[in-house]
């Protein structure tokens, strides 16, 4: 009922009212409790909060760690399979390498065997070839002098009969001529016989006198003129033989040349082939580090955020 007549405002010291010395002390009271109560509440929370951060920081710390752990691990899983599958190509481009390398062998082996087969093949049709010619050359030389005796004969042949012809022509002149002068006799004597007188008598010698050269003129022509055709018949026999001789070289072969040895083959070249590059230690990729360690929350900081959160009026 007292405070019915309080003009002042709340909150505010009531003045010259009794009682205000004891609502005032328990005022201040009341109030220094109240600080204390809200400094050991601050107080709490600032432990509680250090301690909550150092878990949380430990916390972090552990799943950095765990990552980093794990990280390294596939690292080195990553980094081995790598450098496995260093060791397998190098291994593989090797073979590959030693097969390349087998085939160019075998690839020029095979080739000079089949160009040795194409040489040696060559050489024999080329020998043949030559051998052939060589003889067909022989047998044209045997045919060429062949004909030409052949033709020699047969001018031989024709001379002889010439000549023999012309044996025959004389000998048949010598007895015309020797019965013209027999008969040319006979006649003289039967004249002589007849006792022919004066002129008729010389008439008649004459007259068979001069039948008598006629004859012996006739013998005479025809000597000389079967000495002219025995002199062409020779001339012909011997044209006759000399283009014989001409037909028969030009059917002579000629005398085959040495022909062309093939060319014989080289031997296959192999190309050099360069071996992979091997692996040397520095192409290995590097062991993988582990990433350095996270550390949590100390308790040092724990230490040092309690401390800031004591109150000041608790020190001083």
């Amino acid at each position: 009922m007292g405070d019915q007549f309080n003009m002042s405002m709340p909150g505010e010291p009531q003045i010259g009212l009794p009682g205000n010395h004891m609502v005032d002390r328990i005022k201040q009271e009341s109030g220094v409790e109240m600080q204390w109560g809200w400094a050991a509440a601050s107080f709490g929370l600032g432990v509680l909060g250090a301690i909550g951060n150092k878990k949380a920081a430990d916390k972090s710390a552990k799943a950095q760690n765990d990552f980093n752990i794990r990280q390294f691990e596939y690292d080195t899983i990553l980094t081995d399979n790598q450098n496995a599958k260093m060791d397998s190509d190098y291994a593989y481009a090797y073979d590959g390498y030693l097969i390349n390398k087998k085939n160019q062998e075998t690839m020029a082996k095979l080739t000079d065997e089949k160009n040795l087969r194409k040489y040696n093949y060559d050489l024999q049709i080329r020998n043949a070839q030559q051998k052939s010619a060589e003889q067909a050359y022989a047998k044209s030389e045997r045919l060429y002098h062949s004909q030409l005796g052949y033709n020699q004969q047969a001018a031989a042949h024709a001379r002889e009969r010439s000549v023999i012809k012309q044996q025959e022509i004389k000998q048949k002149a010598a007895f015309d001529n020797e019965d013209s002068v027999v008969k040319s006799i006979e006649a003289e004597g039967q004249l002589a016989v007849l006792s022919q007188s004066g002129r008729s008598s010389t008439r008649a010698l004459i007259a068979l006198r001069a039948e008598r050269g006629k004859t012996e003129a006739r013998l005479a022509e025809s000597l000389v003129s079967s000495r002219r055709d025995f002199a062409l018949t020779l001339k012909e026999i011997s044209r006759d033989k000399y283009g014989a001789d001409l037909a028969a070289f030009a059917n002579r072969m000629l005398k085959p040349g040495e022909l062309p040895m093939p060319i014989k083959p080289l031997k296959t070249p192999i190309p050099e082939l360069q071996a992979p590059k091997e692996i040397e230690e520095h192409d290995y990729l590097p062991d993988p580090i582990m990433g350095v360690k996270a550390t949590g929350g100390s308790w040092l900081q724990v230490a040092s955020q309690v401390g800031s959160a004591i109150p000041e009026k608790w020190y001083n």
